[in-house]
């Protein structure tokens, strides 16, 4: 079947150029000139095909935020791997730290908490991720046992299920029988050198087998020797988030994103975002950020793997990923490293930018990368693809948001938002 042309939106031109590498996160078009962004639809087999020419240029309204309550005063939180919405506009947190899993009531007060440490139903060695059906129920992976909890609105748990695989993979929805849609990432130490391994979107059956290949993403950039991977700084990678029937994979070299319902494809977009330069004095503070996270005494062997390794002369287009209840796509930008906010993009499930709004940018604890290996700051995750790079917006449903932010002293906190966005 032949594309057909749906519609074609024209956004208004930048009214200020910025010089390539002096515009900041989330700013237009770099260079001169004034024309319009195009934003273009079409649709090929029920699939919405949409083509931005310059996603950051953009001119779309701000969304208002409107703070409903933090959990900085009351709840005390370790590491967050994870939070969702439930039907009734109530919150339930993974908290990796303590191996619990938090409930809090619309206004943010503590409901209960349920889960401990261990292997027994109700317990959790690597808390990686917690998810929410379409019945309101939430299921909790742990990565080191392979294993789904699944538990009612209440914390009582319901049923486990078990896969046992030899690939690193994340699950992103779960299907009616037991099966589920993952990223699974298949990594190979040859040939040594600079390498890009491929992220597979797969259909796994109830017994953990996969039965469908949906797509294959560019992995992390990234460079290979002796065993071992070191990052590429300020690499491309691939990204990827699920939320209800919806999965959403995104590639940062350019604004490649695929939009999934269950096992089927919806939306595809493709696009561009103004280069922006990565300056010698920032590939610099790359390198002294990375080695924060090895002891004294292993940073010159290090330092000599990150410097092999190299550092990109530009900033990905992209830096972050979320899809929402409704299955819009929120799409982070790539902040520098002394950047406090994030700006964040709101595309319809059709592809069509609706909105903007900016977050502050979550980093995490360096104390949590040395024990877990994990981190929501790209600059740190140096071997690994899986998980996703993650970041401050932890789930968006019912015009809610749920924000994930860092104190001055590195104390977890989550912040819930009511926010209005186009119909």
């Amino acid at each position: 079947m032949q594309p057909t042309a749906r519609r074609l939106i024209l956004a208004a031109p930048t009214l200020a150029a910025l010089a390539c590498g002096e515009a900041s996160e989330g700013s237009g078009r770099s260079g001169s000139g004034a024309e319009a962004t195009t934003v273009s639809a079409t649709d090929s087999a029920g699939v919405d095909i949409v083509r931005i020419s310059d996603l950051g240029a953009l001119d779309l309204p701000e969304l208002d935020l409107r703070l409903l309550y933090s959990t900085a005063a009351d709840i005390e939180l370790y590491h967050v791997v994870g939070a969702v919405f439930l039907p009734d506009s109530s919150l339930a947190i993974a908290d990796r730290g303590s191996s619990e899993v938090l409930f809090l009531d619309q206004q943010g007060s503590e409901l209960q908490r349920v889960g401990r440490e261990g292997e027994g139903p109700g317990e959790y060695v690597d808390m990686a991720g917690i998810g929410v059906g379409s019945d309101g129920n939430v299921s909790v992976f742990d990565s080191r046992l392979q294993r789904f909890t699944f538990l009612d609105t209440q914390g009582s748990v319901t049923g486990v299920q078990r896969i046992h695989l030899n690939e690193a993979y994340v699950p992103l929805v779960h299907l009616g029988g037991g099966g589920f849609v993952a990223v699974l990432e298949t990594r190979s130490f040859r040939p040594q050198g600079f390498q890009r391994g491929p992220l597979f979107l797969v259909v796994f059956d109830q017994a953990g087998e996969v039965v469908d290949t949906l797509g294959r993403w560019a992995g992390k950039e990234r460079h290979v020797s002796s065993g071992r991977m070191t990052a590429v700084g300020f690499g491309a990678t691939a990204l990827y988030a699920g939320r209800g029937p919806h999965a959403v994979l995104a590639t940062t070299d350019s604004v490649d994103i695929a939009l999934y319902e269950a096992s089927a494809p919806l939306t595809r977009i493709r696009g561009g975002n103004a280069s922006r330069e990565v300056t010698s004095e920032e590939k610099e503070a790359w390198t002294e950020l990375a080695l924060e996270v090895f002891p004294e005494d292993l940073r010159p062997s290090n330092r000599q793997r990150l410097e092999q390794a190299g550092v990109r002369d530009s900033y990905p287009a992209i830096g972050a990923l979320k899809v929402d209840a409704d299955g819009a796509i929120w799409l982070g930008g790539y902040p520098r490293l002394d950047d406090l906010e994030r700006s964040w993009t709101v595309l319809g499930p059709d592809g069509i930018p609706v909105g903007r709004l900016k977050l502050p940018v979550y980093r995490a604890e360096l104390l949590k990368v040395r024990d877990s290996g994990i981190t929501g700051w790209a600059a740190l995750d140096l071997e690994t693809t899986i998980p996703s790079a993650s970041h401050e917006l932890l789930d968006v449903a019912a015009d809610r948001i749920a924000v994930l932010r860092t104190g001055e002293m590195g104390e977890e906190f989550i912040e819930v938002y009511a926010v209005e966005l186009p119909r």
